[in-house]
């Protein structure tokens, strides 16, 4: 190279900006979180051997959890009692934990045929909204399960949700949809369901065992874009610690490949094992899923 030439070349190069060293990220760094549904101890619970405000602790202790869902039921009505949700979120936020969701089983459902149901269910959620925000939980998990013509209980559910949605939006909690029975087991009814309701407050909660008839893997894949926590939820497993419904590998996978990223709680609601035990067992195969996932 002549000598003006490589003078040239090299001026040039210094005035080219530096190319940054891109650091690959890591498989699930800071992407997801396990956490646990309180209802994986709804029998301990129910006979009294486990105590509501004791969950978060017990979990942290056992199973080294800190993200913490909850269910309606160990309430027992105290969800509006700011001194009782107040000790709850005592109990949690100052240790370090993180509040998830509630998940909200009423007696009025916000997708009836009735109007006059509807209101009464929208009304009755206002409670929960505002336990939610009470815990600095991200969202309450409801039920659109009346089932019916497809058509007019999708038109009932955005209605009801609608409501329900817009009470919420100034406190920061979500409104999400479980599958969990009538046409919110069909993942094409869900994803409608979002369309019409139109609220970014608004969003799904896929269960890896929720969606009956449906094919599982396919319906987890479409509603994970509405996301707000994932349910892993788990039953029995073979000898080498699979799952014996839900093929964890390949349901995990999908979800690393989507672009979501949370909570991925555990929800055991098998027997003949303690409620322990099957967390840790379900916690373990989360763990191995994701790792062979990334």
């Amino acid at each position: 190279m002549k000598n003006q030439s490589r003078r040239n070349f090299l001026a040039a190069l210094a005035a080219t900006p530096p190319v940054l060293a891109i650091r690959p990220v890591q498989a699930n760094e800071n992407r997801f979180s396990i956490g646990i549904q309180e209802y994986t101890f709804n029998r301990w619970l129910k006979s009294g051997k486990l105590d509501h405000l004791d969950y978060p602790a017990l979990v942290k202790k056992e199973l080294g959890i800190t993200h913490i869902e909850y269910w309606n039921r160990p309430f027992n009505g105290k969800h509006t009692d700011k001194a009782y949700v107040g000790e709850l979120a005592k109990r949690t936020t100052g240790e370090g934990m993180k509040n998830v969701l509630i998940l909200v089983d009423a007696g009025n459902q916000l997708d009836a045929a009735d109007a006059a149901e509807r209101k009464r269910a929208v009304d009755e959620h206002k409670g929960w909204i505002d336990c939610a925000a009470q815990l600095k939980c991200d969202a309450i998990r409801v039920n659109c399960r009346s089932g019916g013509d497809r058509e007019e209980n999708l038109k009932n559910a955005a209605e009801g949700m609608g409501a329900l949605c817009d009470y919420a939006k100034p406190s920061g909690v979500k409104v999400v949809i479980e599958p969990h029975g009538g046409n919110s087991q069909d993942p094409d009814w869900l994803l409608a369901a979002m369309e019409k309701l139109d609220r970014e407050n608004a969003g799904l909660l896929p269960d890896f065992n929720n969606f009956g008839e449906y094919d599982r893997y396919d319906a987890v894949e479409k509603t994970l874009p509405h996301a707000v926590a994932v349910c892993a939820k788990a039953f029995d497993f073979d000898e080498e610690g699979n799952e014996t419904k839900t093929d964890f590998f390949r349901m995990l996978k999908i979800v690393h490949q989507s672009g979501y990223s949370g909570v991925i709680s555990v929800e055991f609601e098998g027997h003949g094992i303690d409620p322990i035990e099957g967390s840790r067992k379900t916690k373990a195969l989360i763990e191995r899923a994701l790792e062979a996932a990334g």
